[in-house]
């Protein structure tokens, strides 16, 4: 199916949530969050988005902030609270990068669905 200007917006905001995730982890969060606030309601021209494309980039939003809490402070804490730190590295490493690969999928999963117009899975 030819992705139409309905569903531009939704991959756009899908491909940023991968960009965060493999290319400019903290410039494509905030550019999220600039387009969340290009169509908030209390702007004085909020910038009109359709059902679908605000799920999208709610979701988008909201699986960056997870994988951040999950891929960023998590393992720091199990690494600063483990009594056994060479252990404790190893299975950080391990979490690491089975998670971001699971997040990796999540991501190429919700922009196919994108292009596809359908909402995204969480």
């Amino acid at each position: 199916m030819k992705s139409n200007h309905d569903n531009k917006s939704a991959i756009i905001y899908q491909a940023l949530f991968l960009s965060n995730l493999l290319l400019i982890p903290i410039g494509s969060f905030f550019l999220l969050i600039y387009y969340l606030y290009q169509v908030q309601p209390k702007r004085a021209k909020p910038k009109p988005l359709t059902r679908f494309n605000r799920v999208h980039l709610f979701r988008s939003i909201q699986i960056s902030v997870l994988a951040g809490l999950m891929l960023g402070v998590a393992p720091i804490f199990y690494i600063l609270y483990s009594a056994q730190f060479g252990a404790s590295v190893m299975i950080t490493i391990f979490y690491f990068v089975t998670l971001h690969a699971c997040f990796v999928l999540l991501g190429m999963l919700n922009l196919a669905r994108a292009m596809a117009n359908k909402l995204p899975l969480f």
